[in-house]
């Protein structure tokens, strides 16, 4: 399982077949928004519905009925990835019985479209060579996006998907030439831009138009940064940072390397803003920031940094071997100093 998240408000599978999660004021059931847990598994997507029940047990202390809540995952849509010469964007929807018939109710033919075809796999390419004999498209990351109601996939094919609510693949994301497997993504808050982690040791900055939010969705490339992490190695994760606009984007891998970027880049960009961490010792798995932005005094806010510094934290993990003393975990502090100025 590389891919495991909450997803709060998740549209296109018509109401919950809970009645009291669903919004019975709703005029069109086929947009009722559900929250929904989704894991990954080799190359499927699921996402299962949380449904809150209630349990009758005997108490033996106090001799007494007692009643415990509990939660029922029921699984409502599996997402199978392929090659892309199976058609569809290699995207084929899996429905629960009872949800494929509230769909027919509400006339979602795009997903009874895709989940009554028939799935085979193709023998003519091999994405992992003899590790792989089964020619799986397998899922290293995914991760839904409120802001625009879609679900992101990176995928061992090198292609990362983008997948809307009734499991329609509305935009594949892929560089020609670039062949080798995608490890990770990340959106940024708007959901108009997301950065795609490359096994080569790239970092990919793309834009999204989502156009009128109804139909296919536009990628546009629009940076290919290297040279700060070692060629070859791959990367494991991004994240978008610097104030609400996200300036910034780290990434981090297998070299043991946190490097800072430009987020806004455009082109070929062949060296970071900054190195944060080199520890050829330790590959980083996964990366936080915490960040404090404090303002003057002069903006009346109580208890501001009179300095003007962006003051943040970031947790770094990774390591090799455990050891006798475990793996550790870095807690890096940042100061960001305003730019100096020369007056003329």
């Amino acid at each position: 399982i590389y891919a495991l998240q909450f997803i709060d408000y998740w549209s296109g599978l018509g109401p919950s077949t809970d009645m009291n999660v669903a919004d019975s004021s709703s005029s069109n059931t086929s947009d009722v928004a559900r929250g929904l847990l989704m894991t990954s598994s080799d190359d499927f997507i699921h996402l299962w519905e949380l449904l809150p029940c209630q349990k009758q047990g005997d108490n033996k202390e106090e001799g007494k009925t007692a009643t415990t809540k509990e939660v029922n995952l029921s699984i409502v849509m599996k997402l199978h990835f392929t090659g892309l010469e199976k058609g569809y964007g290699g995207v084929f929807v899996h429905l629960a019985d009872s949800l494929v018939d509230r769909l027919r109710k509400t006339k979602s033919n795009e997903a009874e479209v895709c989940s009554n075809h028939m799935i085979g796999r193709g023998d003519n390419f091999v994405f992992g060579g003899d590790r792989n004999p089964d020619n799986l498209t397998y899922v290293f990351d995914a991760s839904h996006c409120s802001s625009n109601d879609l679900l992101g996939v990176a995928l061992s094919d090198g292609t990362l998907r983008l997948v809307n609510g009734r499991g329609v693949c509305v935009s594949i994301l892929q560089l020609p030439g670039c062949s080798s497997h995608l490890t990770s993504f990340a959106w940024d808050k708007s959901g108009m831009r997301l950065a795609s982690c490359v096994a080569t040791g790239h970092l990919i900055l793309w834009s999204i138009d989502l156009g009128d939010g109804k139909g296919w969705v536009m990628p546009s490339c629009l940076a290919v940064l290297e040279g700060g992490h070692q060629p070859g190695r791959p990367l494991f994760g991004a994240k978008y940072c610097g104030s609400e606009n996200e300036e910034l984007i780290m990434s981090w891998g297998v070299d043991g390397r946190l490097c800072l970027w430009d987020s806004h880049s455009f082109g070929q960009i062949h060296s970071p803003m900054a190195i944060l961490v080199d520890r050829s010792d330790y590959p980083i798995f996964a990366v936080d920031k915490l960040e404090i932005v404090r303002k003057s005094k002069a903006n009346g806010n109580v208890g501001a940094n009179e300095n003007g510094y962006d003051i943040s934290c970031i947790a770094v993990a990774g390591g090799r071997d455990g050891g006798f003393l475990g793996i550790p975990v870095y807690l890096y502090d940042v100061k960001r100093h305003k730019r100096a100025q020369i007056n003329k």
